[in-house]
């Protein structure tokens, strides 16, 4: 279809049957997820603008535009509304915490209880009720959208080749099961989502995971859990400290705090309390340890992701042929320019 043609259809269909500014349908990316749920969102709350604009289209005497917007009409059935309202209700939920983990101030003891939080809610929707509601849900787009809410049966079904009957096969062979009914989506669809969401969240974020983003934030002076003992010790017994001697140097070190409190000299992020626990390496010897642990643990990708969204801005089509050496130097001025501007000030007033 043509691009402008769609876009123009699309925006004057909205004006119509909408209040407000038209909404630009999400294009997808294969890096970041979160734009599915942006997505979701848009086809769901607009969905019955789309519809009217394929049938506008498919009523044309354009034959291609005609056949390939009819195309895309037979696929919104039932099933594609429910999993539509299906991915809008997990993907909204999950976004919080997504948003959360991709902060530049995260605070991972907050982003463990999201974790517990969101796993709780997922589990509450694996029950039969809220598949009701969901699919009561469903039936509402359907009505209001004009689409057909009667599941077709599949035609032919795919057989298995003769060769790998009465064998074990631990890999799918393409089979696609296609819900002719309300209790197979329930099974085939709904269930395996919320299982493989709640797999996903165990898997990635374990008990001793949940435990070290608990101690990693118990370091930063910024945390209302800062050098609570119960919270390191979570992180040192996933890093085989010596447990007897970190509780002492946690006594101390408070008392080392208090009195730089009172000197007006008391860090305030992670890297400066890092800073200044290093002339107390040597006493604070397990401490320091998690210290420096905690700055170099990835927790997060976020700074990374953000690290490649700077390399691509630097290196742009028209900048093709820079060397390696000149764009690894951008990208680091690039990426640490807060601390350059700071440097340069500090150098400048101190002249």
């Amino acid at each position: 279809m043509s691009g402008s043609y769609v876009h123009n259809q699309w925006l004057q269909v909205q004006r119509e049957m909408f209040d407000g500014p038209p909404r630009e349908l999400q294009r997808l990316c294969d890096t970041r997820w979160a734009c599915r749920h942006v997505a979701c969102r848009n086809v769901m709350d607009r969905l019955p603008a789309i519809v009217q604009v394929l049938e506008n289209i498919a009523s044309e005497k354009h034959p291609q535009r005609a056949v390939e917007a009819r195309g895309i009409l037979v696929q919104i059935d039932l099933n594609f509304v429910g999993c539509l309202v299906l991915f809008r209700k997990v993907l909204s939920d999950a976004k919080y915490l997504s948003d959360m983990l991709q902060s530049k101030t995260v605070d991972y003891a907050k982003a463990v209880e999201l974790i517990e939080a969101l796993k709780e809610t997922l589990l509450h929707y694996r029950c039969e009720a809220s598949f009701d509601e969901l699919w009561s849900e469903a039936l509402d787009v359907c009505q209001k959208s004009s689409i057909d809410t009667t599941q077709r049966n599949r035609k032919r079904y795919r057989q298995t080749s003769k060769a790998l009957q009465d064998s074990f096969i631990p890999s799918t062979l393409g089979q696609h099961v296609v819900p002719d009914s309300k209790h197979t989506f329930c099974v085939n669809v709904y269930y395996p989502v919320m299982d493989n969401m709640i797999g996903e969240i165990d898997r990635r974020f374990s008990n001793k995971n949940c435990n070290i983003m608990q101690g990693v934030q118990a370091l930063n002076p910024s945390s209302t859990t800062f050098l609570r003992e119960e919270t390191v010790l979570l992180l040192g017994n996933a890093y085989d400290s010596n447990i007897e001697d970190l509780k002492h140097e946690l006594h101390q070190t408070r008392r080392v705090l208090e009195r730089k409190k009172k000197e007006m000299e008391s860090p305030t992020t992670l890297m400066e309390f890092v800073q200044f626990m290093d002339p107390y390496q040597d006493v604070f010897y397990e401490l320091f340890r998690l210290c420096k642990i905690a700055v170099v643990l990835p927790v997060s990708s976020a700074s990374c992701e953000r690290s490649f969204s700077t390399l691509r801005i630097i290196k742009s089509y028209l900048r093709s042929t820079m060397t390696e050496k000149r764009l690894s130097s951008l990208a680091v001025l690039s990426i640490e320019s807060k601390l350059i501007i700071y440097t340069f000030l500090s150098e400048t007033f101190y002249v």
